[in-house]
């Protein structure tokens, strides 16, 4: 059974698109503040980490929990509802070069692993008008750094260093080869034919 430690509708599209289904999804109720001058990798590595241990496993599940974020430097662009945070985040993005970090965990019995990917784009120099235009939709309410790379913001992006399905929030070939050494198969969810 495959459990989905996330409400993420990017996350379940993710692994949709290669043919891994949820058998569950559920949404870990965790405090995600972080602590004082705690680095970029060791707070996105604690929230999946703390996503994980909150959620029980049932028999012989496999549970993912994930968490992303996007930093500049040691400052973390937090997810926000706020559109004048998100213009804020989206000009201080603009022609500069950052980090999405995802990290994420499979439980399985007794078998835990944690890994880290992250993935260096730079935006391209976009103008207040552009940001406002971005901004009348609503693509970038509650992400990492206000926008969403698989919607109209991939126009921003004219280099992208890495994995690019790590930036809309899982690491697909990492996590394959993480379900494929702990064991993991179905029927429904082969991710042995998967690629």
């Amino acid at each position: 059974m495959l459990v989905l430690g996330s409400s993420s509708v990017a996350r379940k599209g993710l692994l949709y698109s290669i043919g891994l289904i949820p058998d569950e999804i559920l949404s870990p109720k965790i405090d995600e503040n972080k602590k004082k001058k705690e680095l970029p990798l060791c707070y996105v590595k604690r929230m999946a980490i703390e996503k994980s241990m909150a959620l029980g496993l049932v028999g012989d599940s496999y549970l993912i929990t994930a968490d992303t974020i996007v930093s500049m430097g040691r400052e973390v662009l937090d997810k926000t509802n706020n559109r004048d945070l998100a213009k804020t985040h989206l000009r201080r993005l603009s022609g500069r070069r950052h980090n999405v970090y995802t990290s994420f965990c499979v439980r399985h019995q007794g078998l835990f692993r944690n890994e880290t990917v992250i993935t260096q784009l730079k935006m391209k120099t976009i103008s207040d008008q552009e940001i406002d235009e971005y901004l009348t939709g609503e693509e970038w309410l509650g992400k990492a750094g206000s926008y969403s790379i698989q919607g109209r913001a991939l126009s921003f992006f004219p280099f992208i260093s890495g994995c690019f399905s790590n930036v809309v929030g899982l690491p697909l070939p990492k996590l394959i080869n993480v379900l494929r050494t702990m064991g993991f198969y179905s029927r429904k969810n082969d991710c042995r034919n998967i690629y």
